[in-house]
């Protein structure tokens, strides 16, 4: 991993021969060790001791790298006292000429309250920053720390360097180095599988979780599926959800969606770009709720054969700015470390994330988050599709929608669409049910103001209802593999137990209807035979 930390770190050296003195480095606390082994090599170079310290120790540590087969770090305390408080280490190194490389952990953070740097803390680095430049004393002080946000008077004084999460070729050599040493029969197939579930971690982070889940990992199956649960229950507790298989088949009667979707998915294959075509950058998805937008979303990662990341963009927002900042950039940069092997990335009810977006009652945390994600959207060549759900259009800014490909509007099912969704929940819980086409029209009929969701959730309960019925007629030996019993009558008792969203919330789906213009419809128009119920000869025609 060293080969592949000093191509990441270039610029430090760089940085250090023209005379830099102080410089800030971004990178999780888990990459310590990592980034104290190569500070390590160019301290050898330069002929200087490597100092470290944090508030967890009460005095300067040195750091020496033990003479083992793996490098190994080791601190050893110097006869220098530092008091552990915030900015005691700075002080000390203004005050004194001792000729070393500082490594100050955790000396770039916020105050906690204010989410901003006091007015000392300013002063204490801007004087660091040119005492350091001007000495002949040989000192250079490197802060490091998990996210680093300087203040704008600090951004000319002090460059940021960000140990970006590793891209595929270096998590391929550290898993194929780990996987020779422990397991040395693993196939190229199984190792193409623990790549794939490494990719989002740094290095440092993935080698310690290869250590600790190799004990109970015997085969690379069993050691891909730990790193994977590992990396979901982390980005859990990120507020997102990760889906490395979406269990999803199809989403009915939403065929111009799924065929874009298609088209997307064959735009993911590499060939793309020796026509100069471009992955898209993202659909907004515009519906009343409930008619299967998260399940569109899964559908396009199961096309794709990528993972997709289920992300709240309100549960983004951290307790201050700084926290939302850096919930963010992490967010980004573990959807850009997938490269070019694919990800979808769904935000439901993006709309709300946004609602007072041009007021400044947030601090304009809003904004500047928006921001950010507009300027990665513009800018980002990973293959990430971002598919985002909204209710009101209107609360997105104009210039966030123009970065995505399109908008599409997911109407209510017509006839023939809401017939496709009843077959997929029918076949689950009544494979051998036949209805009659009266019977047909009939469900169709009296569903005619559902949503997909809703209509799901009446096939279910009718199930359940049906299976209650059987172990109250049958002994419990009689009931397995016995299959449920119910008729169409079943179906619309069900019907009537519920009030439909479209009625509950009227006023609010009618306008989001009547703005639909805007957008392509997810939806061609019903050509089934039920798009038009037979009408008697005589008698008011009935409504769809």
């Amino acid at each position: 991993s060293m080969s592949v930390l000093l191509s990441k770190f270039q610029d430090l050296p760089v940085l250090l021969t023209q005379g830099q003195s102080l410089v800030a480095v971004e990178a999780p606390l888990t990459e310590r060790n990592r980034i104290l082994q190569f500070l390590r090599q160019i301290a050898q170079e330069r002929q200087l001791p490597l100092f470290f310290w944090n508030q967890g120790y009460s005095k300067l540590q040195q750091v020496v790298i033990a003479n083992s087969p793996t490098p190994r770090i080791e601190f050893s305390s110097t006869e220098i006292e530092i008091l552990p408080t915030s900015n005691s280490g700075l002080h000390w190194l203004l005050e004194n000429d001792r000729p070393g490389i500082f490594v100050f952990e955790g000396m770039l953070l916020p105050n906690d309250v204010t989410g901003t740097f006091s007015q000392s803390q300013v002063a204490l680095l801007a004087n660091l920053a040119y005492q350091l430049a001007l000495s002949t004393r040989k000192q250079v002080l490197v802060c490091l720390d998990g996210y680093v946000d300087l203040p704008l008077e600090l951004v000319p004084l002090i460059p940021v360097l960000v140990d970006r999460l590793p891209e595929t070729g270096a998590v391929q050599l550290l898993c194929s180095q780990f996987c020779t040493a422990r397991l040395p029969d693993v196939n190229s197939n199984e190792l193409r599988f623990l790549v794939q579930a490494s990719l989002g971690l740094p290095l440092g982070e993935l080698e310690m979780v290869l250590q600790r889940a190799i004990g109970l990992a015997d085969t690379a199956g069993k050691l891909a599926a730990a790193v994977l649960q590992y990396k979901k229950t982390k980005l859990r507790g990120q507020g997102v959800e990760f889906i490395s298989e979406p269990d999803v088949s199809a989403a009915g009667g939403l065929d111009l969606l799924d065929a874009m979707l298609d088209r997307a998915a064959a735009l993911l294959r590499p060939e793309a770009g020796e026509h100069n075509l471009r992955f898209p950058k993202g659909y907004i998805l515009w519906d009343p709720p409930g008619t299967g937008k998260s399940l569109s979303a899964k559908l396009a990662a199961k096309k794709m054969g990528v993972p997709m990341v289920a992300c709240d963009w309100g549960g983004l927002r951290g307790a201050s700015a700084h926290e939302s900042r850096q919930n963010l950039r992490q967010f980004l940069q573990f959807c850009d470390s997938q490269g070019d092997s694919g990800l979808v990335v769904y935000f439901d009810d993006f709309d709300k994330g946004f609602a007072g977006f041009d007021s400044d009652s947030d601090g304009g945390i809003s904004r500047q988050l928006a921001g950010k994600l507009l300027t990665w959207m513009q800018e980002h060549t990973s293959k990430v599709l971002v598919l985002a759900t909204v209710n009101r259009l209107e609360f997105l800014p104009p210039e966030l929608i123009r970065r995505f490909d399109d908008i599409v509007f997911v109407d209510l099912p017509h006839a023939g669409a809401r017939y496709e969704i009843f077959k997929l929940h029918l076949a689950k819980y009544f494979p051998d049910l036949e209805l009659s086409e009266k019977d047909w029209w009939r469900l169709l009929r009296e569903s005619h103001l559902l949503t997909p969701a809703e209509i799901g959730n009446m096939v279910r309960k009718t199930a359940e209802e049906a299976f209650y019925r059987h172990t109250k007629c049958y002994q419990p030996e009689e009931v397995s593999g016995k299959a449920l019993d119910v008729t169409v009558r079943d179906f619309i008792e069900q019907r009537y137990l519920f009030t439909p969203s479209t009625i509950r919330d009227e006023d609010k789906i009618i306008d989001i209807r009547n703005k639909a213009t805007y957008a392509r419809p997810a939806t061609s128009p019903d050509r089934s035979r039920w798009a038009r119920e037979p009408q008697p000869l005589f008698g008011a025609p009935s409504s769809q």
